[in-house]
């Protein structure tokens, strides 16, 4: 009985940090090489939350959400790399006063991010590897 319960409960604290896990890529500056972090929460979901810095040190705070492939190449201003059977998201950061970072985000279904494309702004580019 005490060996049940407790598989039980493993099984449930297992599904209940599965669904709140995060995801950490590092972002690179495609002219200086610099990078910094961002972390996705929920990134098996079709939208959640995304926090981070921008190289330069900025705070960068924001959201993604899935996007048919279609509608991320004609919404990003960063040509996204997709694949047929890749899964697109688009998350929006607010880095600052008139800081904006824009990123295309690609994963399989239901599974965490690969990649990703990002721009800001003021035209600078960046790289996104999880």
């Amino acid at each position: 009985m005490r060996l049940r319960r407790a598989l039980f409960f493993s099984g449930l604290v297992f599904i209940l940090t599965g669904c709140m896990a995060s995801q950490s890529g590092h972002l690179y500056n495609m002219k200086t090489g610099q990078t910094s972090q961002l972390r996705l929460d929920a990134p098996e979901y079709s939208n959640g939350n995304v926090k981070g810095t921008l190289p330069d040190g900025a705070s960068c705070e924001g959201q993604f959400s899935e996007i048919s492939n279609e509608n991320a190449r004609e919404v990003t201003s960063v040509p996204p790399m997709l694949t047929e059977n890749s899964v697109a998201s688009v998350a929006v950061m607010n880095c600052g006063p008139g800081k904006v970072l824009r990123c295309t985000l690609a994963r399989r279904q239901w599974r965490e991010f690969s990649y990703g494309e990002c721009k800001d702004q003021q035209g600078t580019e960046y790289s996104l590897i999880f």
